[in-house]
C-alpha cells in the first residue's frame, strides 16, 4: 500500500496481497513495532490472525512502552512517550483500534478529543537552584555560529555524518545555548551521541522546533502508554486470533545466504530452560526488534538503588539476538551493534516514578512546574529539566 501526504490512497482499502492466505509470520519482540507490525499484517495485508505469532520474553507486551503495579514497589514504568500529531503510521494504526475505556470510539478518537480540551505545554520548562524557575523564556539563544552549524547540519549527506558524533560536527559555543538544553533533554542526547541521528531528529520534527521551548509540539495519552495504548492494541490483535507467546527468548534467526538471496530458516529460542527451534519456510516472513533501550533494566525501590553490578558493556538479550545475526553476514550487511551497546556508562539512564500522597511532595511537585498533579489535568507539560544536572 502506497501512502502520499493526502488522503487519496490512505482512505482506499489495500487490495489483498498475493498469496496472503499462505503467509505466516513471526514477530519478535511486543514493543510498539513488533504490535504494529502484526496490525498492518491483519489490516492491510490480510494475512489471517492465527498465522501472526508474536514472541516476547518477558511477562508483559509493550516493550519499553510498559507500566504496571508491583506491590513491593508500587507503579512504576521504565520512560514515557513524547508524541505528535504527526506519527502518520501510527495515528492510522489507532483510528483502527478501538478504545477499551470508551464504547464506540477508536484510540486515536479518545486521544484527539483530550489533547483538545486539555492542550499540553509546560509553565516551567527548565529549573535549577533547588527549584527556582531557569527563566529559559521560551528563548533558543543561539549564536550566529551554532546557527551556521546547525543548518549545515541539518543540509550534510548522511553518508559523510557516518561514525561522528554530535561534537564532531557543532562548535563550542552550542554547548551553552538554550536550544541544546531543549534538545538534549528532550531527546536524551549527549555531545558524544551520534551526528547522524541528530541530523535525521532534526528533519524528521523541524515542524517542531518552534514548540520546543514550551512543549506545545507535544501530546500525550490519558494514562501511560501500557494502558492507554499497548493493551487496547494487544486486545485488538486477540480479537483477530493473533497469538502472543511469552517466555520467549529468541537467541538467534538463521539466515541462509545462496547467491545473494537470504532467507531465514530457522529461529532458535529458549522457554522453560530448554532450547527449541521453529523452522521456517519461504512462505514466512520474520520481523525481528534488533536492540531496545531498556534491555537489562534493573529496578530499585523506595530504600534500596537499582543494583547495577551485573551489567555489562554489549550484553543484553536483545543486543545478544542482533550480534548473533550479525555474525552471520559476509559484508556487515546486518550492522554492527556494538555501535549501541558497547558503553554503558554513557548510554545508561535512571529513572523514578512517585507514587504518593504526602503534601509537603505534592506542594514541591506545585511550586515547580506551577499546577496542582490532583487536578487530573496536564501536570509538568511534559520534562522539567534541572539545569544545574545536565
Amino acid at each position: 500500500m502506497y501512502y502520499s501526504a493526502g488522503t487519496y490512497e490512505s482512505f482506499a482499502k489495500p487490495e489483498k496481497p498475493k498469496d496472503a492466505d499462505k503467509k505466516s509470520a513471526y514477530i519478535i519482540g511486543t514493543g510498539l513495532a513488533g504490535l504494529a507490525a502484526a496490525f498492518y499484517l491483519v489490516r492491510d495485508g490480510q494475512v489471517k490472525g492465527t498465522r501472526i505469532h508474536l514472541l516476547e520474553k518477558l511477562e508483559l507486551a509493550g516493550g519499553s512502552c510498559d507500566g504496571r503495579k508491583d506491590v513491593s514497589k508500587g507503579f512504576y514504568m521504565r520512560g514515557g512517550r513524547e508524541m505528535d500529531n504527526h506519527f502518520e503510521c501510527m495515528w492510522d494504526m489507532f483510528r483502527d483500534v478501538p478504545s477499551i475505556e470508551t464504547p464506540g470510539v477508536s484510540v486515536l478518537d479518545e486521544y484527539y478529543w483530550l489533547n483538545k480540551h486539555d492542550p499540553n505545554y509546560s509553565l516551567c520548562r527548565a529549573s535549577e537552584k533547588c527549584g527556582k524557575d531557569a527563566h529559559t523564556d521560551k528563548k533558543f539563544k543561539l549564536d550566529k555560529e551554532s546557527s551556521l552549524a546547525l543548518a549545515k547540519l541539518f543540509m550534510t549527506p548522511e553518508k559523510d555524518l557516518e561514525d561522528k558524533k554530535i561534537s564532531d560536527v557543532l562548535p563550542d559555543s552550542f554547548w551553552n545555548t538554550n536550544f541544546w538544553l531543549y534538545w538534549q533533554t528532550m531527546f536524551a542526547f549527549q555531545r558524544w551521541s551520534s551526528a547522524l541521528e541528530m541530523k535525521r531528529y532534526l528533519c524528521r520534527f523541524c515542524h517542531h522546533i518552534d514548540g520546543l521551548p514550551d512543549f506545545t509540539a507535544l501530546r500525550f495519552t490519558k494514562y501511560n502508554q501500557y494502558e492507554s495504548m499497548i493493551l487496547p492494541l494487544v486486545r485488538y490483535l486477540e480479537n483477530h486470533g493473533v497469538s502472543v507467546d511469552y517466555g520467549m527468548d529468541v537467541k538467534n534467526v538463521i539466515i541462509n545466504d545462496t547467491n545473494g538471496k537470504k532467507v531465514a530458516t530457522q529461529i532458535v529460542y529458549e522457554k522453560n530452560g530448554s532450547q527449541q527451534t521453529i523452522d521456517l519456510t519461504e512462505d514466512d516472513l520474520v520481523f525481528i526488534t534488533n536492540g531496545c533501550c531498556t534491555d537489562t533494566s534493573c529496578y530499585g525501590d523506595q530504600n534500596t538503588a537499582p543494583d547495577i553490578s551485573n551489567v555489562r558493556n554489549g550484553v543484553g538479550e536483545s543486543w545478544d539476538l542482533w550480534k548473533n545475526i550479525a555474525a552471520q553476514a559476509k559484508h556487515g550487511e546486518y550492522g554492527n551493534p556494538d555501535n549501541f551497546c558497547s558503553d554503558f556508562e554513557a548510554t545508561n539512564w535512571m529513572s523514578a516514578t512517585i507514587q504518593t500522597k504526602d503534601e509537603e511532595i505534592i506542594k514541591k511537585i506545585i511550586g515547580v512546574c506551577k499546577r496542582d498533579p490532583r487536578e487530573g489535568k496536564v501536570t509538568t507539560g511534559g520534562i522539567v529539566t534541572v539545569k544545574d544536572s545536565t
